[in-house]
């Protein structure tokens, strides 16, 4: 009986010995397999981490770094090459400056390359964020030596802030009142020396007042089919995008002339090429991907084409068109009609908004 039992013992324990060991085999190959799946998702952090990088890094590469590289607006940038080495030389900041053309034209890029070229401090801030007259003053006061104050949409500047800025733009001070009742009292900072930068897509809505303040005024327009073609050539090189001669041009008379939109529609190529691994895009991919984003004949989009269509029977009111489209009013005036105008599309008159031929032709025939 007791060899029994110890024969039974024996054999549980040679039993528990096998489940341990198997159990041991099962949680190495599972320890094995969790590290194998950690390392591969380990090194698909790193590639992904490292494609960030790079679209960050080209990303910074698709602004010119100097006056040299930048590309188009030709006239201006001679202009501009012209008042800021007059000023490098005689060791002083240009006049005020103020740029305007339709969004997208390269106003905050040519801010940035004239503080760059100057060795200036660069401080941007949108009009619409000065609420308070305080906010002005503390912005002037807190500047260092030595700076481009860039003011982005300044035709939204509130009319009491602009009385600030008069002295401050012709006298380098600015005046505050101190105290309340009796004991106010009236204080001038000087300020230390700055230039303002200016830039709006409306040049109608800046008061005469804060116009006449900024001695050289200078238009952008939109890019010609060369120069779009040059700025694409040289961004697709930085993205390291490769298209076909022919899939660059169907690009470009998609573009509107405007640089953002061009390098807009790069990223989306980027993706597009990164994702389905192409090494080269060709016309009908090119074709294709842009109807995808909505990019249509001439860089129309959904919005123009909408806009075309409801002039199609009669001339119509701008508030009419706001009402029809459900957009609002300044939107059309501001972003859908300019391109459309220039494109010989549409016409303004004192019955409203209405086709010119050459539109009612392209609606016949195209829409």
């Amino acid at each position: 009986m007791k060899k029994c039992q110890e024969v039974d013992e024996r054999i549980l324990l040679t039993f528990v010995g096998y489940l341990l060991s198997i159990g041991t085999m099962i949680i190495s190959n599972h320890l094995q397999e969790n590290d194998q799946k950690n390392k591969i998702q380990s090194k698909a952090q790193e590639e992904l981490a490292d494609l960030n990088a790079q679209l960050k890094e080209f990303e910074n590469n698709l602004r010119p770094k100097n006056m040299n590289a930048y590309i188009g607006q030709k006239k201006v940038v001679r202009q501009l090459k012209l008042i800021i080495d007059s000023a490098n030389i005689r060791s002083v900041l240009p006049e005020h400056i103020m740029f305007y053309g339709q969004p997208g034209l390269g106003k905050t890029t040519l801010a940035s390359l004239i503080s760059n070229e100057l060795g200036a401090h660069l401080k941007t801030i949108a009009a619409p964020a000065l609420q308070k007259s305080g906010d002005v003053v503390s912005l002037l006061i807190n500047m260092e030596p030595n700076t481009i104050l860039f003011i982005d949409e300044i035709h939204r500047l509130k009319a009491p802030l602009e009385e600030i800025m008069y002295s401050a733009m012709e006298d380098k001070v600015v005046d505050l009142v101190m105290g309340k009742g009796q004991g106010v009292s009236l204080g001038r900072f000087d300020l230390n020396d700055f230039m303002i930068v200016g830039a709006t897509t409306q040049l109608g809505k800046v008061s005469k007042p804060l116009k006449d303040r900024f001695p050289t005024l200078f238009q952008l327009e939109p890019y010609d089919e060369v120069d779009i073609l040059e700025l694409l050539d040289k961004n697709l090189d930085v993205l390291k995008i490769k298209m076909t001669e022919d899939a660059r041009i169907v690009l470009a008379r998609r573009c509107r002339g405007v640089p953002r939109i061009a390098n807009n529609i790069l990223k989306r190529f980027k993706d597009l090429q990164v994702v389905h691994k192409i090494r080269e895009i060709d016309k009908t991919t090119t074709l294709e991907f842009l109807d995808e984003l909505g990019v249509h004949e001439n860089g129309l989009t959904k919005s123009d084409i909408l806009y075309l269509k409801s002039l199609k029977d009669s001339s119509l009111g701008l508030k009419t068109l706001s009402g029809i489209l459900l957009e609002e009013a300044e939107t059309l005036e501001t972003v859908v009609e300019p391109y459309l105008i220039h494109l010989g599309y549409v016409d303004k008159s004192s019955d409203g908004r209405r086709l010119t031929p050459k539109g009612k032709v392209y609606v016949e025939n195209k829409l």
